[in-house]
């Protein structure tokens, strides 16, 4: 920059020289529009490179994973509003339901020892937010739910530990971090047994082959580098 100013000092100088050097009138009108271009052209440059500068810094930050998963209501600014159920485990309620006075599964909340069904649809935020599991397929329908014993070790311990205090209906959202989702590294013959349920095989059709969602969650996160936080959106199907 100071070899810029020092330039444009010069130039300066040697203009007003050549200047003086024209009569008034025509001549000094030519010296004008002869010495401003290269004046206008470097400005442009100038204007430019500092666009670019500015574009190259502005996509050099690196958000979390987290944030950049593409998974709808899941920037950081939102996160952080999230109730915190400890060791990292996120939660927000995405809808809670509404039943008759009297009703007693309003007071029905998941406690451990229950037996819950779930449906569910989870994210890899590791993996540009792409799903690897899902019981629903695409109108809705309740094909391949999940059923659990809460608090034994049956699920992965963030949806374990996630799904407590909810009511039969209410949705919620977990932000599950890696200390509390499935072993790591994880093989396929741990898949479905307790502590790694849900099983991304048991999706509902039109999800992706089992193969495809298997490796997704296998090759493309738990066993390579790959930030492997989980963002899943479950809902209270039954509790017995």
């Amino acid at each position: 920059r100071r070899c810029w100013v020092l330039a444009l000092v010069a130039a300066a100088l040697q203009w007003q020289v050549g200047f003086s050097m024209f009569p008034a009138g025509g001549g000094r009108r030519w010296w004008l529009a002869a010495t401003a271009a290269p004046f206008l052209s470097t400005a442009a440059w100038a204007e430019e490179s500092t666009s670019v500068r500015s574009y190259k810094k502005v996509n050099s930050v690196i958000n979390s994973y987290t944030e950049n998963a593409g998974v709808a209501g899941q920037n950081n600014q939102q996160v952080a509003s999230y109730a915190d159920l400890g060791e990292g485990l996120k939660a927000a309620t995405i809808y809670k339901p509404k039943f008759a006075e009297g009703d007693p599964e309003a007071t029905r909340k998941v406690a451990n020892g229950d037996m819950v069904t779930v449906d569910l649809i989870g994210y890899l935020t590791g993996w540009n937010g792409n799903i690897f599991v899902r019981t629903q397929d695409k109108s809705g329908y309740s094909e391949k739910p999940v059923t659990f014993r809460v608090g034994r070790g049956d699920a992965i311990p963030g949806l374990d530990r996630g799904v407590v205090g909810m009511l039969k209906g209410e949705k919620r959202r977990l932000v599950i971090p890696p200390a509390l989702g499935y072993p790591r590294p994880c093989s396929e013959d741990q898949l479905g047994k307790p502590g790694a349920i849900p099983d991304p095989r048991e999706s509902a059709s039109g999800s992706g082959d089992p193969w495809e969602l298997r490796n997704r969650l296998l090759n493309g996160v738990l066993n390579n580098a790959r930030d492997d936080t989980l963002v899943i959106d479950v809902k209270i199907n039954r509790i017995a």
